[in-house]
């Protein structure tokens, strides 16, 4: 009777504990903190915790354009991360740090001057590092995350699946990129795959990620940068529609050349320009599936 009243108890605490929810703690003032943990400049991450979140709950990593205004990109979040409970991290890779197009768009992988930069600087390695440190951080146990980029940030994003096939990424937006690596090994990185500096790349597995390219349809101005408005970037298209869209031609013919599938989706915005906080509604609808 001792016996089975003790196995009992057990199966009582066990199954108690299976069912206890754990809720983490919204982030007070000042909403973020340095991650300095890498071999890399340092990075200002800015975070929004929902009530009530448990350590399942989803994350949604934010790359701002240009501006590298983490605020403002944080904030066009808010109201859908409350709305569809799920936590969201920005990134504020300074430009102290990270000056130019090829130190943020492309991902830190090569200087101006075409120099090779060593893995571990580049920025594209900095991600999977931050997400692991924001789980110990705040307790979170969840395995994979949600990514958006817009504009420049949505270069870095697509180009971020590229370089890290193994990333632990479930579905990812690029918004609007102020241009694109196209799967052509004539031209040079970042505009092409010739000359990136891995052993081995993993096209395929690029092609197999969950990704939306989600453009706006009236995103029709050119871009003021260097590399965005340079003339490379100019012969695919003078804008970031026209761009978005023929990445997303290429990689179907090249998908069709490999005989292999392609897991991106092509969605364009009615009435939406070059404008962040207006396409996130959509980009949240793809990553979320919500209505």
């Amino acid at each position: 009777m001792t016996r089975c009243k003790s196995i009992f108890l057990i199966f009582i605490f066990y199954f108690s504990r299976a069912y206890c929810e754990v809720y983490i703690e919204p982030v007070g003032p000042p909403w973020g903190y340095v991650f300095d943990k890498w071999d890399g400049a340092p990075i200002d991450i800015i975070n929004y915790i929902p009530p009530n979140a448990t350590p399942h709950t989803p994350l949604l990593f934010v790359i701002p354009g240009a501006s590298r205004d983490a605020q403002r990109f944080h904030g066009s979040w808010l109201d859908l991360a409350k709305k569809h409970h799920f936590s969201v991290l920005t990134i504020g890779a300074n430009q102290e740090y990270f000056p130019d197009e090829y130190s943020y768009n492309a991902g830190n992988v090569i200087d101006k001057n075409g120099n090779y930069i060593e893995q571990k600087k580049w920025l594209f390695s900095a991600i999977e590092l931050i997400f692991n440190d924001f789980k110990k951080r705040y307790g979170f146990t969840i395995k994979n995350f949600y990514l958006f980029g817009h504009s420049a940030g949505g270069g870095f994003v697509h180009r971020y699946l590229l370089f890290n096939p193994n990333a632990p990424v479930n579905k990812s937006v690029a918004a609007n990129p102020a241009f694109v690596t196209l799967p052509d090994y004539k031209t040079e990185y970042p505009f092409g795959f010739k000359n990136i500096p891995l052993k081995k790349l993993n096209v395929k597995s690029w092609f197999h990620k969950n990704m939306g390219i989600v453009l706006g349809e009236n995103d029709l101005g050119p871009r003021t940068k260097p590399l965005s408005n340079g003339p490379i970037a100019n012969t695919q298209g003078p804008n970031c529609l026209t761009r978005g869209k023929l990445l997303f031609e290429k990689a179907k013919f090249m998908t069709n050349e490999l005989k292999t599938s392609l897991n991106w989706e092509l969605i364009i915005v009615k009435g939406v320009g070059h404008d962040n906080y207006n396409i996130a509604p959509s980009a949240c609808k793809y990553l979320f599936d919500t209505k």
